[in-house]
């Protein structure tokens, strides 16, 4: 979304100055006179190409909302514990983010809707707990609780980086290895057959790759690397999405990694939003719009409406039973019976992501096997196609 440079005053008659977000700069200039200001100064800010390699990750956010909660503990008031944090952050991009929102703060503008002008930081998620926060008077427990959901979240992120590095190196060897054999060994071989010697046909495919990737390996990169850049625009959007997670969900190993993932991300949402004294309703439409899974979407949308018309939770959900495991729904319908939907959502949480961390411990060898098959197939069918070769050579020579 653009962003435009503004300078205007208040009513006061105090010179404001900072960045606002909007589709064009009509919109621009209806959000800042719905502040009460008016605007002398309105301009579109360049674009800085190398924004990107400062854009906040979720180390950022983390700090940012831990440091926050403790400013807000201390009776700081929240307009100037932004400032403070504007001053004291390493991140060029979260800082003029932080200033941006310090001036909606100062004009009135809600916490909340001042975060949701840049999604490209804080999800939707994050927003609406904030909402939640401001509306129970409670901004400082939610502060803390979302600071532990996103160390969680890079805890996690961790172990499964921690736990893929070894699959990929060897991965990656193994491509290494093969590209450098299709470029170096298989021709050697070529050279050695004349003419009236025939050339085994498995020696043939690898002698077409070969020479493929000889004459048109850097074309081939080139392509590769654009159908990369493609494809990872493609799964961004709404129809992308919901093909990728189609595919991650059918894959013997992923599969059930992703669905214990968003059942724990579903269940504790829907605890900490009760817990926090929101209706179900409510909690519902918040955990569907920060999910981030379209299939889930859709299903909670489902749920949404279904429990509006006055049905229990369990009821639509166990509709879907390839998303939400019969543990929940038989789970959520002790709960709706015994009225514990706090105690039982929180037990049912832990025990998914206690699941989780063992299934990310455990994801290094669990992909053994398969890199083992990949390999040895690989590496078998090109020994074939230089052994055989050399096989058929030595007899023709002694024929000869």
């Amino acid at each position: 979304m653009p962003k435009f440079q503004f300078k205007a005053f208040d009513r006061a008659g105090n010179i404001k100055e900072g960045i606002v977000s909007a589709v064009n700069r009509e919109e621009a200039l209806k959000i800042l006179q719905g502040q009460e200001l008016l605007v002398t100064y309105l301009a579109e800010k360049k674009i800085n190409l190398f924004a990107f390699l400062t854009r906040p990750g979720v180390k950022d956010v983390y700090i940012l909302t831990r440091q926050l909660s403790y400013l807000i503990k201390a009776h700081t008031p929240l307009d100037e514990s932004i400032k403070s944090l504007s001053e004291t952050t390493s991140n060029f991009t979260l800082r003029s983010r932080l200033i941006d929102i310090y001036n909606d703060l100062v004009s009135g503008v809600p916490f909340s809707n001042a975060l949701a002008r840049f999604p490209d930081i804080f999800n939707d998620y994050y927003i609406g707990m904030i909402k939640v926060g401001e509306a129970i008077g409670s901004l400082d427990e939610v502060l803390d609780y979302l600071a532990e959901h996103l160390q969680s979240q890079m805890r996690f992120k961790n172990r499964i980086l921690q736990a893929s590095i070894y699959p990929a190196m060897v991965l990656i060897i193994f491509i290494a290895i093969m590209i450098a054999l299709f470029y170096f060994v298989i021709p050697q071989i070529i050279k050695m057959f004349v003419n009236n010697i025939p050339i085994p046909r498995i020696t043939k495919i690898f002698q077409f790759i070969s020479n493929f990737l000889t004459n048109f390996g850097v074309f081939a990169a080139i392509i590769f690397i654009s159908f990369i850049y493609y494809l990872s625009q493609y799964t961004r959007t709404k129809e992308g999405k919901l093909v990728l997670f189609k595919i991650v969900n059918g894959l013997p190993i992923f599969g059930p990694l992703f669905k214990n993932l968003y059942s724990a991300q579903f269940l504790e949402s829907l605890h900490y939003l009760i817990k926090g004294g929101v209706p179900l309703v409510e909690a519902l439409e918040i955990v569907k719009s920060s999910i981030g899974h379209p299939l889930y979407e859709s299903a909670l949308e489902f749920v949404l409406e279904e429990v509006k018309k006055g049905k229990p939770l369990s009821e639509p959900l166990s509709q879907f039973p390839e998303l939400f495991p019969s543990l929940i729904i038989e789970a959520i319908k002790t709960a709706e019976k015994t009225g514990q939907l706090i105690e039982i959502t929180k037990t049912i949480y832990n025990f998914y992501n206690e699941t989780l961390e063992n299934q990310v411990a455990n994801i290094g060898e669990a992909l053994q096997p398969v890199l083992i098959i990949i390999m040895g197939a690989g590496l078998g069918m090109l020994e074939a196609s230089l052994l055989i070769p050399l096989l058929t050579l030595t007899k023709y020579v002694q024929n000869f």
